[in-house]
């Protein structure tokens, strides 16, 4: 499969969210929006639908399932069933359902900031608290602040993970995400991690889905992908 990443693509004057919001000269940096042009094979195969001409309601086919099990295996050696895949339609409401199913109304939510804006708002649009731990800057490294978490989590039902995260580039490793889940367990939370750049890791260190890290505790851990960020 062969993508052109040279070629300039114009999207001024198409409704684009990132470029025709503020217009001018503003170089829009404040929202993960690629300007890549989709892979060949996703480009025909929504012409092919396109095609069609009718666009009702439809099904979830298998062959879509069987390939997302089928790239979770083969990228990260984590084999899930088909029936764990809950669709919605992106993370961020999949953060807001997340609030609502495991926390009770006044109840806190707990996250590490700074952090993508909607982890700040999904509380509070279901009438839960919001508890935060700033991350902590060690050696010209973010890491993750597990004394201040530890501190904060007997009076929180859920944390809010953004793994690997947004806006700090940090790839938790095995063992912080392993950390993070112990303490999980010891103070009863859910985990909900969002792991949508998940296929965006630029170095060598691997991205480790926080279920597969502790398949013990999955049954407290929900995952939140997509492949917007990365097709």
């Amino acid at each position: 499969m062969d993508n052109d990443f040279d070629a300039p693509i114009e999207r001024r004057g198409t409704a684009s969210f990132k470029w025709d919001l503020h217009g001018g000269d503003v170089l829009p940096l404040w929202v993960a929006d690629m300007d890549f042009a989709a892979p060949p094979p996703v480009v025909r195969a929504l012409e092919a639908r396109a095609a069609h001409g009718v666009y009702g309601y439809s099904l979830v086919p298998e062959s879509l399932v069987e390939a997302i099990v089928e790239h979770l295996e083969r990228r990260y050696g984590w084999r899930i069933e088909h029936d764990w895949i809950v669709w919605l339609p992106s993370v961020v409401p999949g953060l807001n359902l997340a609030c609502d199913a495991f926390a009770a109304p006044g109840e806190a939510v707990l996250t590490v900031t700074p952090v993508y804006p909607p982890f700040l708002e999904a509380p509070s649009q279901r009438d839960r608290r919001l508890t935060t731990v700033a991350a902590e800057l060690c050696d010209g490294r973010w890491e993750l602040p597990l004394a201040a978490l530890e501190e904060a989590a007997p009076d929180t039902r859920v944390m809010l993970l953004c793994h690997p995260h947004n806006p700090l580039g940090r790839v938790w490793r095995r063992d912080e995400v392993v950390a993070l889940v112990d303490l999980c367990r010891r103070h009863d939370l859910v985990l909900i991690s969002d792991e949508i750049h998940c296929d965006l890791v630029l170095d060598d260190l691997p991205h480790v889905p926080a279920a597969l890290a502790c398949p013990d505790d999955a049954d407290r851990i929900v995952t939140l992908m997509s492949p917007s960020k990365t097709f």
